[in-house]
C-alpha cells in the first residue's frame, strides 16, 4: 500500500508527533476517535490510513487542517547561511589570513610562512600561495605580475577550490598593500556572503573550544518548560538512528528543538554533529530567542521524524 508522505516523511510520523504533542496514549487517541488502539497503531506505522472522515476528526483534535495532516503545505526550502560547508571551510581560511594579516604587520612580512603549520583552514592553495609571493618578490618580480601569476593558478584549483583560490588571492594582495584589519574583515566577507557579515561571528574564538568543551556546556541543562519535552525518549536512541534523523533536519528547527530539550537529549545530537555544525547549531542556541511555540513546532517536526526509530527502540 502506497503510503501519504509528509515532505518526504509517512503520514503515520505525523499523527505520532501530534498525538505525542497532545501528551495523549495510543488508547486515549483511540477512545476520543471510537476506533480500537490497533487502528491508531496501524496508522502510525503506515499499515493503513485513515478514511476521509476520519482525517477530518484528526484535524480538528490536532488544531491543525488536513492539507498540513497530509503533507500538502509548502515545503520550507533550506536556509543554509553560514552552516553551508563550503561557506564555513572559506570562514575559517579568512580567519587564517587574517591571523597572517596580523602576522605581516607585527612581524613583516617573511614572518608569514613561519606560520603556515598553523593554520587551522588546511588550505594547500594558501600554503603554496604564501612562499610562491614571497619567491617572487625575493626575485623583485612586479607585485602585479606576481600576483596575476597567483590568481592563474587559483583559476586551475577543482571547482570546489576556487572561491577559496580567488579570496586568497586578493587577501594577500591587501595583505602585501598594508590594507587595515576592518578592510581586510570586509574583504574576505565579501567572499562568504552577506549572511555571514551580518552575524558578525568570530570564528576564532568559536574554535578555541574543543567538541569536548562544548558538549560539556549541556551537561545540566534544564528542559526549557515542562512543556518542551517531547524529545526526551531521543536521549535513549543510538548514534545511527540519531544521524539519520539529522539528515533530514534543518538547522533553524535542530536549534530551536534543542533549545527546549534537557542536556541529555542536547548532547546525544550534538555528539553526532560535524565539527562545523556543533560550533555554529552551539552559537546559535545560545543567541536563540524564540518562543515556547517555535520549540513546539520544532520538536515535533524531529518527532515525525524519530517516529519509526523510537517504537524500533521500544520493541
Amino acid at each position: 500500500m502506497e503510503s501519504i508522505q509528509y515532505h518526504g516523511i509517512a503520514m503515520g510520523g505525523k499523527i505520532y508527533s501530534l498525538r505525542m504533542a497532545k501528551r495523549m496514549n495510543q488508547e486515549q487517541l483511540a477512545a476520543v476517535l471510537n476506533v480500537s488502539p490497533a487502528a491508531v497503531s496501524k496508522w502510525e506505522r503506515n499499515l493503513s490510513k485513515p478514511s476521509i472522515e476520519m482525517l477530518w476528526a484528526l484535524a480538528d483534535l490536532f488544531e491543525c487542517s488536513i492539507d498540513e495532516l497530509v503533507g500538502r503545505t509548502p515545503g520550507q526550502v533550506e536556509e543554509l547561511g553560514i552552516y553551508d560547508a563550503q561557506k564555513f571551510r572559506l570562514a575559517i581560511i579568512g580567519e587564517d589570513l587574517l591571523k597572517c594579516s596580523e602576522i605581516s604587520r607585527k612581524q613583516g612580512l617573511l614572518a608569514m610562512e613561519a606560520c603556515i603549520p598553523d593554520l587551522k583552514g588546511g588550505s594547500r592553495f594558501l600554503a603554496f600561495a604564501i612562499p610562491f609571493i614571497m619567491y617572487l618578490f625575493m626575485k623583485q618580480v612586479d607585485a602585479d605580475a606576481a600576483f596575476q601569476l597567483l590568481e592563474n593558478y587559483s583559476t586551475t584549483l577543482p571547482d570546489a577550490e576556487r572561491q577559496e583560490g580567488r579570496m586568497i588571492t586578493a587577501a594577500l594582495k591587501r595583505i602585501f598593500a598594508g590594507d587595515a584589519p576592518e578592510m581586510m574583515q570586509e574583504l574576505i566577507s565579501s567572499f562568504i556572503g552577506i549572511d555571514y557579515r551580518e552575524r558578525k561571528t568570530n570564528m576564532s574564538e568559536l574554535l578555541k573550544y574543543t567538541r569536548q568543551d562544548i558538549l560539556d556546556q549541556y551537561r545540566d541543562k534544564k528542559l526549557y518548560s515542562e512543556h518542551t519535552d517531547l524529545l526526551e525518549a531521543f536521549a535513549q536512541l543510538g548514534d545511527f538512528e540519531i544521524q539519520l534523523i539529522l539528515r533530514d533536519t534543518d538547522n533553524a528547527a535542530l536549534t530551536a528543538a534543542l533549545t527546549g530539550a534537557s542536556g541529555c537529549v542536547v548532547q546525544a545530537f550534538l555528539k553526532n554533529l560535524s565539527d562545523r555544525m556543533l560550533y555554529f547549531i552551539h552559537e546559535d542556541m545560545k543567541q536563540w530567542h524564540g518562543t515556547e511555540e517555535e520549540i513546539l513546532a520544532a520538536q515535533k517536526k524531529l518527532l515525525e521524524l524519530g517516529n519509526f526509530y523510537l517504537k524500533k527502540s521500544e520493541g
